[in-house]
């Protein structure tokens, strides 16, 4: 097997051959791609070769240790495969708790990434957000580069998710000045950095950066050439964009990613994830009603079967909105009675507000959409969504 098939999809080449000398110490990530395209188990790769102690010696507290390591991660992979998410991240939560109690900085993190997995996967983004801010201290304290920049990734998203434009930036730039020094360049996590980088510019309300940043992360995909991988990055980028107001282009986009996600590998969820994203974003780019209702069918039927892809007032949030994109503002306003505005973060919080607003306007109810307006704008500020909220406050003015 070559450097290059042992490396696919997760680091590159170069960075095989820093592991075979030793220069560089894997984290749990790749440590388990390579058991997983090696097919050996982990414990081969991450632990010295056992020695025979003799029939009569005792276990030492290290391999009970294991042992118990090993029952947990069982235990876990069990309820995942189950679907039972809740036992799954019990135990996780409590691996992670043992870790930090014990000042087990590697396993911290390992654990805690895994645990980051879990909650994103649960659509929890306020203890998804909370936990990678506690854990990218631990990250840096393990000198592992990797570590560090994955976590950085990761909170950045989490940071996004909450309305926290800022930070969000803040860990971007600090991943892009460090991934350089990474086995992640060139592979899937540098694509990542990308992705969150662009849906963190499309939330900030666009500009001429996007485009940019979309070739570069398109470019990079198609070196990969993995289609999941491509299919993420055409995903990605037809949001954005749409966003951007280039609507032509993003339906290309929209209809490559549907054709790389259509397989057995995509996840319910993550196609859930993709419709709704997809209609939300035609929606946003004012898009022909065709192309938004078709994406908004998909949505709906997607979010039906995977009931963790968004929560109900997510979910009531984006029919508001396509109520409106119908023409029907008295049916939006009936809808988001029943959206509870708390449940809403960040960006998706001013998407919904703004839509009441705008349904309140063309109902003829004036002063409660400038209300409502306003709220909209104020909370994209605080989001740090200097953009979007100029946006809203000169539409405030036409309503006046």
């Amino acid at each position: 097997m070559s450097q290059r098939d042992l490396a696919v999809g997760v680091v590159n080449q170069s960075y095989i051959s820093l592991l075979e000398s030793g220069a560089r110490v894997p984290t749990l990530d790749v440590v388990m791609h390579l058991a997983e395209v090696l097919g050996v188990p982990m414990q081969a790769l991450a632990t010295d070769a056992e020695t025979d102690a003799g029939p009569s010696a005792e276990p030492d507290p290290e391999a009970r240790s294991a042992e118990s390591e090993l029952a947990r991660k069982l235990i876990t992979s069990s309820a995942l495969d189950q679907g039972d998410l809740g036992r799954a991240e019990r135990e996780l939560t409590e691996a992670y708790r043992a870790a930090r109690r014990e000042n087990r900085t590697l396993a911290v993190v390992s654990r805690g990434l895994a645990l980051e997995r879990l909650l994103e996967q649960r659509n929890d983004r306020a203890a998804r957000y909370a936990l990678l801010t506690e854990l990218v201290d631990a990250a840096a304290a393990t000198g592992v580069p990797e570590a560090l920049v994955r976590t950085r990734i990761a909170l950045s998203g989490a940071a996004r998710d909450v309305g926290r434009l800022a930070e969000a930036f803040t860990q971007i730039e600090l991943a892009d000045q460090e991934i350089a020094q990474t086995g992640f360049v060139g592979g899937a996590e540098h694509i990542r950095l990308y992705a969150v980088h662009i849906s963190v510019l499309s939330d900030a309300g666009g500009g001429a950066e996007v485009p940019r940043i979309v070739d570069r992360m398109l470019a990079m995909a198609d070196k990969l050439d993995i289609p999941s991988i491509c299919g993420r990055a055409h995903w990605v980028a037809s949001i954005a964009l749409a966003r951007n107001g280039e609507v032509q282009r993003s339906l290309e986009h929209l209809r490559a990613a549907r054709e790389m996600l259509a397989n057995p590998a995509t996840s319910l969820r993550d196609w859930a994830r993709f419709a709704a994203a997809a209609a939300s974003a035609l929606m946003d780019a004012e898009a022909g009603l065709p192309e938004i209702t078709s994406h908004m069918l998909a949505a709906r039927a997607a979010m039906a079967a995977a009931k963790s892809a968004a929560s109900p007032s997510a979910a009531a949030s984006l029919e508001v909105r396509y109520a409106l994109a119908t023409g029907d503002p008295e049916r939006a306003l009936e809808i988001a009675t029943s959206v509870d505005e708390t449940d809403l973060l960040g960006i998706e919080r001013v998407r919904f507000v703004l839509a009441v607003g705008r349904a309140q306007r063309r109902c003829g109810r004036v002063e409660e959409a400038v209300g409502s307006l306003r709220r909209a704008a104020q909370l994209a500020e605080a989001a740090a969504a200097y953009q979007r909220a100029s946006q809203i406050w000169r539409e405030i003015n036409d309503a006046g």
